[in-house]
């Protein structure tokens, strides 16, 4: 019997871990190739809606998985430990041929040390998208190295990284390469929000968990506000995340002075936008592949940031500015994150054409630094090397 017959026969369980957002949006580009490829097999874990649109059972859904900051990870400490529990029984009961481990470090690297260290199921632990290592707790490594058998890598110097360790690992390049393209054309999106594509557009992209839509949203109104004074013909588009409840009543919009409206045609919002402002994550690096001008805001509870402070290595926050390696676009971190910051940056970009085009052309370079289109195929091919 061949190796792929082997694996369609018996190896066509598959568990998958990613705790969120993002990670449905590549879990199920993984799942889609995985499945060209072994027609038969069937993936069962934690993930979101795009990922059982791809034939995922999904046992948890990855908004309640998707906790941030110290204290948000305290008081939902009980439910992750039932979630931990019933992932390794499940483990035990289906032999899955390999856990995949999407980004979620907290979670998927105690995941993988349990597994290799008590659970004799011979499932195979991989790793795609690594945790953010190169940033903070550099320790992490060796955990990593000691409790995962192979790693696919979507940013170029992370191969350098685990390269030292003896760790089988490949860059694959960036799946949101693959993803982020707007959904419909700019003026049949605009005609959609009853807005005017002809005029400034603000987008604001306050986070994908709750907690930092109720931090962000709220001043980065405050801001538009304070913009509204220096340019009238402002209009704003919030971005609504699919996994958050929707906190902003619509009552709201009538207390404003300029045009504003929601949607959760995200892409299009970073595509179609004259600048967006948005919350430090995933969002600005795909706000950088769409080559939209942008103001990087965060904020978080003042004891994760001060943890934060004494363990972050990088001078930038935001993965657009991490991927170039230099600061390209305005950053505003925690006590910086107040609307009359906001808007004055906001202004200066909008008012001064020349910043404005410069910042514009370096984001044009985003996509050459990501890699070719294809990414989630090379990692399923990495997987198949490793089950061999």
């Amino acid at each position: 019997m061949s190796f792929s017959e082997d694996i369609r026969d018996s190896r066509k369980t598959f568990l998958m871990i990613a705790g969120e957002p993002s990670g449905d949006i590549h879990g199920a580009g993984f799942i889609h190739a995985l499945k060209e490829k072994l027609p038969g097999c069937s993936v069962f874990g934690i993930g979101g809606d795009m990922m059982k649109k791809e034939g995922m059972e999904v046992l948890f859904p990855v908004d309640k998985m998707a906790v941030l900051g110290i204290a948000e990870v305290i008081k939902h400490l009980p439910f992750i430990r039932v979630v931990f529990k019933t992932l390794i029984n499940e483990v035990r009961e289906r032999k899955p041929a390999a856990v995949i481990l999407i980004d979620y470090p907290d979670f998927n690297i105690r995941f993988a040390r349990k597994i290799r260290k008590h659970i004799s199921s011979g499932a195979k632990i991989f790793c795609y998208i690594s945790p953010q290592v190169w940033a903070w707790r550099k320790g992490r490594i060796k955990t990593i190295t000691r409790s995962v058998d192979a790693m696919a890598v979507v940013l170029p110097f992370e191969e350098e990284l685990y390269k030292k360790t003896g760790m089988r690992v490949q860059y694959v390049g960036h799946p949101l390469v693959d993803v982020l393209k707007p959904s419909s054309a700019k003026n049949e999106f605009f005609k959609k929000l009853r807005l005017d594509p002809n005029r400034p557009t603000i987008g604001l992209l306050p986070g994908s968990r709750e907690q930092e839509i109720v931090r962000h949203l709220p001043v980065m109104l405050e801001a538009m506000h304070k913009v509204y004074k220096f340019i009238e013909d402002i209009q704003v588009i919030i971005g609504r995340a699919w996994n958050v409840p929707d906190i902003v009543p619509d009552s709201l919009f009538r207390m404003l002075d300029f045009k504003t409206v929601k949607s959760g045609d995200i892409y299009n919002i970073m595509h179609y936008s004259t600048l967006v402002v948005v919350s430090s994550g995933t969002a600005t690096l795909e706000t950088a592949l769409a080559g939209t001008p942008m103001v990087i805001i965060y904020k978080m509870s003042p004891i994760t940031y001060r943890i934060a402070r004494f363990m972050v290595s990088m001078p930038y926050i935001g993965m657009a500015n991490i991927v170039h390696g230099k600061k390209v676009v305005p950053e505003l971190i925690q006590n910086d994150v107040k609307s009359g910051k906001i808007a004055g940056v906001v202004v200066q970009l909008l008012s001064d054409k020349t910043l404005y085009s410069q910042i514009k052309n370096k984001l044009r370079r985003t996509r050459n630094l990501l890699g070719k289109p294809g990414a989630a195929g090379r990692a399923v091919d990495l997987l198949l090397e490793i089950l061999d």
